[in-house]
């Protein structure tokens, strides 16, 4: 039901207007700020697909940092590409610039995951240290064609202006 109209905006109708949020922004002091998506493993697939089409991550900003919480232990997977695309939600900005082929092994349950320059399974956004070009939306897919039978995990992005 939802699709993108003449003007480029996505539009959802029916029962797509009421899903719930699994994420949002949140404002601390400073110039740094944080978002935080909730991402079921299981609903992924080896495209790239838009977590959450409210939270839109700004343009002229640094990654600094990325931390991952498991709720709910991966199974089955073999790991996760979490990056960006453009708001027309085809136009690749780096599809795994934010976590590179996060390997199963290390989702457990109750792991608290911290990655920043030169951690494994880093993105290049945080890497090369350079800035997000475009506004876009945060996508996550499965590295492979096996699918994940369990797993839930929280991303908290932190960035800031430079």
């Amino acid at each position: 039901m939802a699709w993108n109209d003449n003007a480029g905006l996505y539009q959802k109708y029916g029962t797509e207007q009421t899903v719930t949020s699994t994420g949002g922004e949140y404002r601390t002091t400073g110039a740094e700020r944080e978002i935080e998506i909730r991402i079921d493993l299981t609903t992924l697939t080896e495209s790239e697909t838009v977590i959450n089409d409210n939270i839109f991550f700004p343009t002229g900003v640094k990654i600094q940092e990325v931390e991952i919480y498991v709720e709910t232990a991966a199974a089955t997977g073999t790991a996760i590409d979490i990056g960006l695309v453009r708001t027309d939600r085809t136009t690749e900005m780096d599809f795994d610039g934010i976590v590179a082929a996060m390997a199963t092994a290390s989702l457990t349950a109750g792991a608290k995951l911290r990655l920043v320059k030169g951690s494994t399974s880093v993105g290049a956004y945080i890497t090369n240290g350079t800035t997000v070009p475009f506004v876009g939306h945060i996508t996550c897919s499965r590295t492979s064609a096996t699918a994940f039978t369990a797993g839930v995990i929280k991303v908290r992005i932190r960035y800031e202006r430079p």
